[in-house]
């Protein structure tokens, strides 16, 4: 008997598998996955607190509250708003709505590894520009661009570098791409970003109309257990995107938890400075303990550790882990002298410190 197979490019996949870590530890330190340090706006838990009713109605196709609410914190055209199960979700059916089996997308060296995911399932050829010092190279993407090349994936701030391309470097990489190729603009972590030279992609948006601006609700709104993002684009990507994107993608919670956060900006607030400070804090530390690491504009740092038989990233994972603190290998990213570390609350930031000191002033059997 024949068994059913997926299409080629699917068969050739592996699982994308997000890698949070493991411990057996009860009381659970979690700086892998770059979530918001300060839990979520009170104002998202009383309005999901507050809702009980009506369970067995599906949702509205487009929160109009939510849309609005959104346009008004940024002042965006509202029209040009779309919504998704995370930005996750608008990634893949990007892909699926503008890339053919016989299509290049380009992604970069060290960016989202949903980008290059999304684009093989389509069957389109994922095509890599190499980062030049963990940062994009505009330069080698503009070398990947020819007749095939339908979309450009740009992750700015980048994950999970923390590095970025100042708005300069946006525009002419803007300015020197094809009129028929799409870039999507992932500004995921923009929220925590202060910076006259940084750009969210908004602005491209506003004037063109081969630019997405993707955002999430999962970094500093603190909703990643809701799944929540969002796009800017225009009109007609919005309404392309649309026939491709499921009828009811955004659940009900997820819409008015979102409303409720994004009008909290008294917690946003609150979380930029204290990432604004933990940050600063965190990096003084590192480099006392003589660790090298990326400079980020984001909420989590690129840790570099000793290649040493003892002190090497694998080992100062695992020892974390036996302690309850996960933290990011990234191995997966051919960086298996790296880790990813997010900035946690004040409690999680120093104990964080305290075993990583631990680690490296003794040596440990593994």
């Amino acid at each position: 008997m024949t068994s059913p197979s997926a299409k080629a490019s699917v068969e050739k996949l592996e699982t994308y598998k997000p890698n949070f870590g493991k411990t057996i530890k009860k009381n659970l330190i979690r700086l892998s996955a770059n979530e918001s340090a300060l839990g979520t706006s009170l104002e998202a838990v009383r309005v999901l607190n507050e809702f009980s009713n009506n369970l067995n109605r599906y949702p509205p196709q487009v929160s109009e509250d939510l849309i609005n609410a959104i346009a008004d914190r940024y002042s965006l055209n509202k029209n040009n708003i779309i919504l998704g199960n995370g930005s996750d979700e608008l990634i893949s059916i990007i892909a699926q709505a503008f890339l053919e089996p016989e299509d290049e997308a380009i992604h970069t060296e060290y960016g989202f590894l949903q980008f290059p995911q999304a684009i093989s399932i389509t069957g389109a050829k994922p095509v890599v520009a190499k980062d030049i010092d963990f940062t994009v190279s505009v330069d080698n993407i503009l070398a990947k661009i020819n007749k095939k090349t339908k979309i450009i994936f740009l992750a700015n701030a980048n994950n999970p570098t923390g590095t970025y391309i100042p708005k300069k470097e946006v525009f002419r990489l803007y300015n020197s791409i094809p009129s028929n190729v799409i870039l999507v603009y992932d500004a995921a972590y923009s929220e925590y970003i202060n910076n006259d030279l940084y750009i969210d992609g908004s602005e491209l948006v506003d004037k063109f109309n081969n630019v997405i601006m993707l955002r999430t609700f999962s970094k500093l709104h603190g909703l990643a257990s809701l799944r929540l993002g969002w796009g800017y684009c225009s009109e007609y990507i919005l309404n392309t995107l649309m026939k491709v994107r499921g009828p009811f993608s955004v659940n009900i919670a997820a819409m008015l938890a979102g409303t409720a956060a994004i009008q909290d900006i008294k917690f946003q607030e609150k979380s930029f400075q204290h990432n604004k400070k933990w940050m600063q804090w965190l990096k003084n530390e590192f480099r006392l303990l003589r660790l090298d690491f990326q400079t980020s504009i984001t909420n989590f740092l690129l840790v570099k550790f000793p290649e040493t038989k003892n002190h090497n990233a694998t080992n100062a994972e695992k020892f974390l882990a036996d302690r309850g603190i996960l933290v990011r290998g990234m191995k997966v990213y051919g960086l298996p002298n790296h880790l990813r570390i997010s900035i946690g609350n004040e409690k999680e930031n120093i104990v964080l410190i305290r075993e990583l000191k631990s680690f490296l002033e003794n040596s440990h059997e593994f």
